[in-house]
């Protein structure tokens, strides 16, 4: 049986407005809390609710009536006693990336912060799964987490103007990936041929909220065979 997750500090930000705040901490088992939590206010609170939004660890909510939190907590707990959780993980998506200088633009900087050789770097980076946190702060810009502490390297101090699309960079404790070209501060470390956006899907966006990645490793030449057959 899961640990059950004690409810949320619950603030009013306006009459319509109440924040429920968890841990400050970006890591797997706060985002299974918040994604809870924000099922449950879409269930539990359906007729009252105009609209819930959930970040790292918080989900703001507006409502048309204020809320009885005494009432709110203790249907968050009997809840957890009569029904185990879901992690809310919709697909597990394996994605390719290639590393070739060509697209690891950051390479040289990553290997000088980090103390690592890039080849080491990249079997850390390949080692574990991760998980889309946030949407933002491009549409379809998937927050990628957690990174092994070893690969943690500050964003750029001064943004480049122009990052191409489908760049995969990592900056603190996260790994991203961009869906459309624009500026950007991420460490880029390579790429992937798959479009994260594509208008002509049926489902625009490649990934969404609560999805797994895998990535593995692909050479230039793969990436460039890819590319062409549109996968």
């Amino acid at each position: 049986m899961q640990p059950i997750i004690e409810f949320p500090h619950a603030m009013w930000i306006s009459q319509h407005t109440i924040r429920f705040a968890f841990k400050e901490e970006i890591s797997h088992a706060n985002f299974q809390a918040v994604q809870a939590f924000n099922r449950f206010l879409k269930q539990q609170l359906q007729h009252n609710l105009v609209e819930s939004v959930a970040s790292y660890h918080t989900v703001t909510a507006y409502v048309k009536q204020p809320l009885d939190i005494g009432s709110l907590r203790g249907d968050w707990l009997e809840m957890q006693t009569l029904t185990a959780m879901a992690e809310g993980t919709k697909k597990i998506l394996r994605i390719p990336i290639c590393y070739d200088e060509e697209f690891a633009l950051d390479k040289q900087r990553v290997m000088n912060y980090t103390g690592l050789s890039f080849e080491d770097f990249k079997t850390l980076h390949l080692s574990k799964s991760y998980y889309v946190y946030v949407m933002g702060f491009l549409p379809g810009f998937p927050y990628l987490g957690e990174l092994d502490t070893k690969l943690c390297v500050p964003r750029l101090k001064k943004p480049r103007a122009t990052v191409s699309a489908s760049s995969v960079g990592i900056g603190g404790r996260q790994t991203g990936i961009y869906p459309v070209e624009s500026p950007g501060g991420w460490n880029i470390i390579g790429k992937t041929p798959l479009d994260l956006f594509n208008v002509d899907r049926q489902e625009p966006f490649l990934l969404a909220l609560g999805d797994e990645v895998q990535f593995y490793e692909i050479t230039k030449q793969q990436f460039w065979e890819m590319k062409s057959k549109g996968v």
